[in-house]
């Protein structure tokens, strides 16, 4: 229980960054000092903590009480040059850190253990074995009318933490699909969402869920008045790998000019899913806008959208009536004759959404889930999962939904991280 509230929706607390640092000059590097301060009485463990304003950098050191910890550099509006710093921490409740970070404008090598990964693979017409595939992307785009489904492997963008793992299919629906693990590790690197039989018995995991006709775990849809729609009448739809760092990594997807019916006014839908290391959950960020010169319109404003998660055969459900909703089941997570030479799952899915953003509970014939506005454009909140394969997980509906109310009582207290002004220097 213990890993899953410090971890897995850590993500998940306010983080109140009142960013007045110090810059100090060291020859054309610079160094920045500040203090974090912990107000909640709770323990903040592995915190994420992220400052903005790095360009003209490209690598940094972080110290927390003398002490190095890993960290990023992140170019997160994809001009090729870093304009985030992003790291974790442990503040003691009531308590506070002092943070050193140096700066260096030439890049150096991030040597720190690498705990999350994504990836977009092209799949090579030469090579046979499921795992093995070595086109590497760090984006794609398909077209109004094509269908990249059938080249990209993976069917679309993966994104992984040493407890969970994740895949974005490239088809309209955009369903998310998951990949239950044995042992807390890495693995699609190699595995690439298809283990063989040797990484199989070498106790690798593999695809636990079969989504079919749903929207797999948290995705995000339209919607026609009855069902949970894709985003077919697009002019575009771009899968992008924003980060893949040690500590966290991010694929975006973006809907390009998006009509929801025939004479409604276009916008784009940009989704971030952001993996944190040492969480099983996925961050979702999604932003609606429309071109210069453009404005959100009552229109666009008021379209509603689904949210939600798959059945499960025999499924046992829950929910605590404000926005975070769960489930518990054993089936195949393949289709056909696959299920001739897999064997069944068990797994719980969640999903948790801000109760203000939900205009009201729906149950379709293949998920349960929200329909949700995004008035004013933006819209963040988050996916998980578990797998009874899982050596350090939960292992009945009891253990799961206890573990998310514990989860969600933790995130009720609002805990903040501040980060205050030591000293103030000039900048050379």
């Amino acid at each position: 229980m213990r890993s899953f509230l410090s971890n897995a929706f850590m993500g998940g607390m306010v983080l109140s960054c009142s960013l007045l640092f110090s810059l100090q000059a060291v020859g054309q590097d610079r160094t920045m000092t500040m203090t974090l301060q912990n107000p909640g009485n709770t323990i903040l463990q592995q915190s994420p903590v992220e400052i903005p304003g790095m360009e003209g950098y490209r690598s940094a050191r972080v110290t927390v009480d003398g002490k190095e910890v890993p960290s990023q550099m992140d170019d997160l509006d994809g001009d090729g040059g870093a304009d985030h710093l992003f790291f974790l921490a442990d503040i003691k409740a009531k308590g506070q850190s002092k943070a050193t970070i140096a700066l260096w404008r030439k890049a150096m090598p991030n040597t720190y253990t690498k705990r999350t990964f994504a990836d977009i693979l092209l799949r090579n017409s030469k090579v046979k074995a499921k795992n093995k595939h070595d086109i590497y992307l760090s984006e794609f785009a398909s077209l109004r009318g094509t269908n990249p489904f059938p080249v990209i492997h993976q069917h679309g963008a993966v994104l992984e933490s040493e407890l969970t793992a994740y895949r974005f299919y490239c088809s309209p629906r955009q369903s998310v699909d998951i990949y239950g693990k044995r042992k807390r590790q890495l693995e699609l690197h190699d595995t690439e969402f298809y283990p063989d039989s040797v990484q199989l018995a070498a106790s690798y995991g593999d695809d636990v869920l079969a989504v079919r006709d749903g929207v797999g775990v948290g995705a995000l849809n339209g919607w026609d008045g009855k069902q949970p729609v894709g985003f077919s009448d697009c002019d575009s739809r771009r899968q992008r790998v924003v980060a893949n760092g040690p500590l966290r990594s991010i694929v975006e997807i973006t809907d390009l000019n998006w009509k929801p019916t025939p004479d409604a006014e276009p916008r784009t839908l940009t989704t971030r899913y952001t993996m944190i290391a040492g969480h099983r959950d996925c961050k979702v960020d999604v932003r609606v806008s429309v071109p210069k010169g453009f404005n959100l319109t009552d229109q666009i404003r008021a379209t509603p959208y689904f949210i939600g998660i798959t059945h499960i055969k025999g499924q046992q459900s829950w929910t605590d009536g404000h926005g975070l909703l769960a489930n518990w089941g054993t089936d195949y997570p393949v289709t056909g004759k696959d299920t001739l030479t897999h064997k069944m799952e068990t797994v719980g899915l969640a999903v948790s959404i801000p109760r203000a953003s939900i205009l009201k509970e729906i149950h379709t014939q293949y998920d349960d889930g929200y329909l949700v506005s995004i008035p004013d454009g933006h819209l963040v909140y988050h996916l998980s999962f578990c797998s009874d394969k899982e050596e350090q997980g939960y292992h009945s509906a009891d253990q799961w939904f206890s573990a998310l109310k514990a989860w969600k009582s933790k995130e009720s207290t609002a805990l903040s991280l501040k980060i205050r002004e030591n000293k103030k220097s000039t900048r050379p």
